[in-house]
């Protein structure tokens, strides 16, 4: 894996707290998907009845917030995030004794081996500066028989969002795919076969239909900091605003998915 891809100061100053992150999810609000993202990767665990679960990354806690209702007592939970902010934002979120939080890198996970029958890594991978060592790490301290889940996007996931960027000015560069490059759908399930010798995907495809420009603003102010500016922003902002105008909405794609790897196989 590349390490010219990650840059430490970059990733922990868009993670501090869960302000981008939150604007991100405010978009996918507006999924014409039935089911919700969280709700979907949720029910698709298969966690044991005394399980002890681990999740890496698990930003503002939104997986266990809108699945509260499903989570068993005996259940042993640990959510981990190498951000403080996100972490607080989690507690906050979440409001529940039920769940132990710490700060964890996934590269060097505080835990004996063979300690999880669950861990989770929703959409953090590809920041990850060692990819292979952070999987390796996951290997060690899963029960023989644990499961990892790992949910990642496709490169072809809401690249309608860099068409509209581009059209607006050239000079912007929004590589929402170089993600997916490091770390996708496309090549996923390839990464992890070198440490595990089951893996199983499924994607969760769909499209985003918006007809608010503060949104889609909102989005790609989170990931492009260009676009963070105050006067580029409003300029940005009434640009989308007029294509909006032309056709009544935006149509988005959205394109990921979660890998399911079996330690013992």
């Amino acid at each position: 894996m590349n390490n010219n891809f990650f840059n430490p100061s970059r990733v922990k100053e868009q993670y501090k707290n869960s302000d981008n992150l939150d604007a991100r999810i405010r978009l996918h609000t507006f999924n014409t998907n039935r089911i919700d993202w969280s709700i979907w990767f949720f029910e698709k665990l298969d966690i044991p009845e005394n399980g002890r679960i681990l999740e890496l990354g698990c930003g503002n806690g939104m997986l266990w917030q809108k699945n509260a209702q499903s989570i068993k007592e005996n259940w042993d939970i640990t959510l981990s995030d190498f951000s403080e902010g996100m972490l607080e934002s989690a507690k906050q979120n979440i409001s529940s004794d039920k769940f132990k939080y710490e700060i964890i890198d996934i590269q060097d996970i505080p835990y004996e081996d063979e300690t999880f029958d669950v861990i989770i890594a929703r959409h953090m991978l590809y920041h990850v500066p060692d990819i292979d060592k952070a999987i390796c790490e996951v290997r060690r301290v899963l029960k023989p028989d644990g499961k990892f889940y790992v949910s990642a996007n496709g490169v072809e996931h809401m690249w309608e969002l860099e068409k509209l960027v581009t059209s607006y000015d050239a000079n912007i560069d929004l590589n929402l795919k170089k993600f997916a490059v490091r770390f996708g759908l496309e090549n996923g399930c390839e990464i992890l076969k070198k440490y595990f010798g089951n893996v199983n995907i499924e994607e969760f495809n769909g499209s985003i239909v918006v007809d608010k420009a503060e949104y889609v603003v909102g989005y790609v102010a989170s990931v492009n900091k260009v676009l963070s500016d105050t006067s580029k922003k409003e300029s940005f902002h009434k640009y989308v605003n007029e294509q909006i105008n032309k056709s009544g909405q935006l149509a988005i794609t959205t394109k990921t998915g979660m890998l399911t790897v079996l330690k013992g196989c």
